[in-house]
């Protein structure tokens, strides 16, 4: 089972150096995704934009997939 890395960027960069066994991309998409709901879960609503980032790397450190996520407050 490859082994999948997931680097978050939320205005703090931070690197995942042990990574999680994954059976296929899709899984590692899928991992993406809950990381970033994670991370606008913990965003302040104080700010009209936010953006949040997850590279997917593989073994050999090559990003393979960038998810993003764009949280904005729009109104009066």
């Amino acid at each position: 089972m490859p082994r999948y890395f997931f680097d978050t960027y939320d205005g703090t960069v931070i690197f995942d150096d042990e990574g999680r066994l994954l059976p296929d991309l899709t899984s590692a998409r899928l991992a993406a995704r809950h990381l970033l709901e994670e991370l606008v879960r913990h965003a302040s609503p104080d700010r009209a934009e936010s953006r949040f980032r997850a590279d997917i790397r593989d073994e050999a450190g090559r990003v393979i997939c960038t998810a993003t996520l764009v949280l904005a407050y729009g109104g009066a």
